[in-house]
């Protein structure tokens, strides 16, 4: 032991000795032998290094993704479920037909509900908004269920509503066999989704601001009185993660510990999908390193200018034949540090195009992509006015596309 401590004292006195451009060099070494992924810099993230069943990383209101690990999978969604509980319930309010200020009258359906719940008694009476800052903020079963009979009439009318959404976002991979994500009743199909569908409905989601005023809430009281009920949030990265604030967490024993979060930094805001970890201390070490790359391993560029010249397009009836496309508006996305920078730049045009067109009039989009993977997307126009081409102008590219057509096949013989 003393030897050691000898030891120690020999290195500390040799260090302070040195050179501080040597002291320097010192620190900077331990530090990247001591910190994960050195100083300030994180290597690329490849997924198998996910240690997850499933996750995803993408850019908020962009449709880029960043990364993802068996996105089409088929996995139990748990209390990720609630999203589009709460989704429903706002698109609910948005139409008019519900409002957060509705009094929701307590079932006694609502109150048999139960795992993670705020122990409703039937009979209570809660507004719409309070029952849904308990499903967001406590992951409240009872709460949700109540939320469902408030908004269809029932919760079989409400689960149906779940399944027809999802149809619309695109979901085809899922489907909805309760409204909370408790493992299913004997005989009952079980909820099942991907790690890419949680993202369409986490999107729809999200376009509502209020959802983040309650996912980044950490504790709040429900029902006062004695005994007071708090409502203390599940997601435990709210106070371990700058700018994270929400969105959800879930967990069966069959699903896993999941975790839907997002954060903003620098008005980028990025949500991590992370699926079937095995603690909960798992899925919030995987969401770290899944948002500690989007924020610290990418780096916007501008990919299109709006106006720019982006390619040819030909309108066999226009007159002109053929005319100049341009991007109507410009396009930025995140590339990743380091990367290849050979970016590829798809025309995909309307199938019913044809003259006449004005100039100005979208005509489809233009899809960039590095490495075959999507960094985005921008509508794309004719640059000029397109006339329809007389008759005889018809007739003569009919006569020398047929010709073209023959002298093709006769050389390809």
């Amino acid at each position: 032991m003393r030897n050691g401590l000898i030891d120690q004292w020999r290195l500390r006195k040799s260090v302070l000795r040195a050179p501080s451009g040597v002291v320097f060099a010192i620190i900077l070494l331990l530090l990247v032998l001591i910190l994960p992924g050195g100083v300030g810099v994180v290597g690329a993230l490849a997924p198998d290094d996910v240690e997850a069943e499933a996750a995803l990383l993408f850019v908020a209101g962009t449709n880029q993704v960043l990364l993802e690990k068996n996105a089409d999978s088929i996995v139990e969604p748990a209390s990720i479920t609630k999203i589009m509980t709460m989704l429903l319930a706002l698109e609910a309010v948005e139409k008019g037909e519900s409002t957060l200020s509705d009094r929701v009258l307590v079932s006694p359906d609502a109150e048999a509900i139960g795992g993670s719940q705020v122990w409703l008694s039937a009979g209570e009476v809660f507004t719409l908004e309070q029952l849904l800052k308990a499903v967001a903020i406590q992951s409240a079963n009872d709460a949700a269920f109540a939320v469902a009979e408030h908004v269809a009439g029932s919760v079989p009318a409400f689960v149906k509503q779940m399944n027809r959404r999802a149809q619309e976002l695109g979901m085809k991979d899922t489907h909805f066999a309760n409204v909370h994500g408790l493992p299913p009743e004997s005989g009952e199909t079980p909820s099942v989704t991907t790690a890419r569908d949680i993202k369409k409905m986490s999107e729809a989601l999200l376009k509502f601001p209020v959802v983040l005023e309650w996912t980044s809430t950490w504790s709040e009281v429900f029902r006062s009185g004695e005994p007071t009920t708090v409502l203390y949030n599940t997601n435990r990265l709210l106070r371990e993660y700058p700018g994270l604030d929400g969105v959800k967490t879930g967990h069966t024993d069959n699903a896993g510990f999941c975790l839907v979060a997002t954060a903003e930094r620098d008005d980028l805001r990025l949500v991590s999908i992370v699926m079937g970890t095995p603690s909960d201390a798992e899925r919030r070490r995987q969401t770290r390193r899944l948002l500690d790359y989007g924020f610290r391993g990418f780096t916007s560029q501008r990919l299109v200018d709006a106006g720019e010249v982006v390619g040819e397009a030909k309108i066999k009836n226009g007159s002109p034949e053929t005319v100049k496309i341009k991007a109507l508006a410009p396009l930025d996305a995140l590339v990743e540090k380091g990367g290849t920078g050979d970016f590829h730049r798809e025309l995909r045009l309307r199938s019913d195009l044809e003259a006449p067109l004005t100039a100005g009039e979208s005509i489809g989009i233009l899809v960039v992509t590095e490495a075959e993977h999507q960094l985005g997307q921008v509508d794309i126009a004719v640059e000029q006015d397109v006339k329809t081409a007389g008759v005889l102008t018809r007739i003569w590219r009919w006569l020398r596309d047929l010709v073209k057509s023959i002298l093709k096949t006769e050389t390809t013989a």
